[in-house]
Formats: C-alpha cells, structure tokens, sequence
C-alpha cells in the first residue's frame, strides 16, 4: 500500500512548502467482496435505464433528472437552491431566492445537457462543466479562471493531517495525473460501475480545478458511463445519495486514501447509485400515472388541440410562463396558448402562482412535489 502515500511539495504563497497529495492509479477491489453491490447497483441502474428509453415524454432525462441531481449535487456542497427554486428560476422570470446560487445549479444542468453528445475528451468535459459554474461569478478572480486548470494547490480541513489541512494534487503534477485518470477511466474490464467508482475516487483526490470539482466529478460519472455506452441514457446520478451522506462519502474518501483498501468506497459508491436510481425509478413510474391522467382529462379536447401539444410539454417542464411554453413548444400564438394554459388551469392539472408581476407562473403541482424533497411550497414573494 505504499503508492498510496504518495505527497509531493509544492511551494505556496509565502514561500511556505506544502505536501499534496498525488493518487496512484486505484487498484481495484477483490470482486467477491463487492459482488452483492455490483450486482444491487447494476440491475437498480439498468432498470431505470430501460425505463427511460421506453418513456414516452422526450427530454425527461435532462429536464427533470438532471435538474435534480443538480440541486441535489449542488447542496451537498452548500447550496441553498431547491429543484421549486430551480424550475421558477429557469422560467422567463428568472426569480430566485439566491440568484448567484441558482444560476450555479442552473449552470451545472446546462453542462449536463450540453455534453451529452459531445466528442470532447474528458478534460474537455471537466473544463467545460467548470466554465459553466462560475464563468458568470461575481469574483473577478472566479470569473476569470473558469474553465481553467487550477493555479494554486486547494485543500480541505482535515483534522488528522498536519497543521489539519489535507492538500490535493499540486498544479504542476495535474497534467499527468489527469492522462493517468483518464486513461484509467476509459480502460475495459472489470464491471464498469466499479472501474467508474474508483476513477471518480481518483478525480476527487486529483481535485483538478480551482472550486467546484465534487459537482464536476458527480456530473462525470452518468456522463462517462453513457459515453462507454455502459447506459443506453446518462442516468447513473447520485447526486441525491451524496447530499443526504455527505460524512460518510467524504469518510469513504479518506478512509481508501489512507488505507490503499478501496472495498468500502467502492461498495459506498454502488449503493449511492443503487439508491438513487431505485429512488428515480419509483419516480418515473409516478410520472406514467400523472402523464396518462392527464392524457385522459384532456382527451375530450379536438386532436389538433394546442393543449395536446402543451400536456407533454408542461410535464417535464412543472413551473412555466405563457411565455416560456410557447417558446418551448414552437406554435401556437400568445393568445392560444393562454388558452391552451387555461384549460390544463381549469382542469385542475396547473395551478397559478402568486407573483407580483404582470405575467403569471404556473406550476404542475403532483410533478413538483415529487422531485422537491426539500420543500413542497413555493417561497412567497
């Protein structure tokens, strides 16, 4: 286990010298003692994946789980923005309790939607996913480094360390780290969840860019799955599974690096993603019943009805103006779509907002309530 004591110097402001550490290549875990989280996380993940694809709704994925994963990401780090306070944000009111925090979150479901095609290598993804967290910070200094390499070595508390400080990967080491991250991460064999849990161990202790890099990572991991086509849908989040076990994900972490035994993280990380995708899936199969309710109570309408176009539309897009619905959907004229907004009103499937503007927000309640676990309630203005 001595590569993984592995601390280079680097010297920082002051002339002060510090140890970063550099993460060796992860061996991986004897498959015996991981096989029931292997087998948990891949029939969990595949399941959601399937029923993804058979999923009527399109943009569902990036819309609403995504988004979700994102809030969840982004609080696990601090971040106060609920997946209500995302979708009203996103609207054409751009109405947020924190604006810098959500545009953040916002920020980190653009990147996911943007790279799911993308044929960038993988330090392209991680430049990307950065510049798009903080290319519109109010830091000058933040602002002005996005979607670059970092400059200084970061660290984090860590009370059995010297001075209580524990220091990542020093700048000048990053290159090479990264070629080693990389061609780890797109190596075959072995089950692939495993390979991805311990390339996401490696990034984190790699830590390559100046903030953001436990988003980066996160977002990293149903990107690259989907990419090596190990998912037909970048669908393996676990975002949710982090925010709620945010001590013992950072205790995993420490624990590997530490010991060179990577068993524990590797089983943490496989039941995250198990939890999170049986946690979606139950989600999902909620959406069907919602969807076809609301098939069914607009059905009565003729079949060249905007609504028709609206339902699926309104769906996986829960808070709206008129405005952004007609945008979305590409037809229609302000007033037929206020009409069309109306009826779905009438019907009892969205309800209006309380705003103090003129233009109105509307919200599909049953689906609002299912992916904001933080708050069922929109924040009075």
């Amino acid at each position: 286990m001595k590569a993984f004591s592995v601390y280079e110097p680097d010297e920082g402001g002051g002339g002060r010298l510090m140890s970063c550490y550099r993460p060796p290549v992860p061996p991986p875990p004897a498959l015996d003692d991981v096989w029931t989280a292997v087998e948990h996380a891949t029939e969990a993940v595949g399941a959601f994946d399937r029923a993804l694809s058979a999923f009527p709704l399109p943009g569902t994925v990036g819309r609403l789980f995504a988004r979700l994963d994102a809030v969840h990401s982004s609080g696990a780090e601090g971040a106060t923005t609920t997946f209500t306070d995302l979708m009203e944000f996103q609207s054409s009111l751009r109405r947020a309790p924190d604006l810098w925090d959500a545009t953040q979150v916002a920020a980190c479901a653009d990147a996911y939607e943007t790279l799911l095609d993308s044929s960038s290598d993988l330090k392209g993804y991680i430049l990307h996913i950065h510049r798009r967290l903080f290319e519109r910070a109010s830091d000058p200094h933040a602002a002005a480094t996005a979607g670059q390499w970092k400059r200084h070595a970061n660290r984090t508390t860590d009370p059995d360390a010297p001075n209580g400080m524990f220091f990542y990967t020093r700048p000048a080491s990053v290159a090479a780290a990264l070629d080693e991250w990389e061609r780890f991460t797109l190596d075959t064999g072995g089950p692939e969840l495993v390979r991805q849990a311990l390339s996401h161990w490696m990034f984190e202790h790699i830590h390559p860019v100046g903030d953001g890099n436990g988003r980066v990572g996160r977002l990293l991991l149903p990107l690259i799955l989907r990419r090596k086509s190990a998912t037909a849908n970048a669908c393996c989040f676990i975002g949710e599974a982090v925010h709620g076990n945010k001590d013992l994900y950072v205790e995993a972490l420490k624990r590997g690096r530490i010991t060179g035994d990577l068993t524990h993280w590797t089983r943490l990380l496989l039941s995250f993603a198990a939890w999170n995708a049986e946690r979606n899936l139950s989600r999902l199969d909620r959406m069907a019943e919602i969807s076809e309710r609301w098939r069914d109570a607009t059905s009565r309408f003729r079949s060249h009805s905007l609504v028709h176009r609206l339902v699926p539309w309104a769906l996986t897009k829960p808070m709206f103006t008129v405005r952004d619905a007609l945008a979305g959907i590409g037809a229609g004229t302000f007033a037929s779509m206020n009409t069309a907004v109306g009826r779905l009103e009438h019907l009892g499937l969205i309800e209006p907002v309380e705003h103090p503007g003129r233009e109105r927000l509307f919200m599909a309640p049953e689906v609002i309530d299912l992916f904001d676990t933080a708050r069922n309630t929109i924040r009075s203005p």
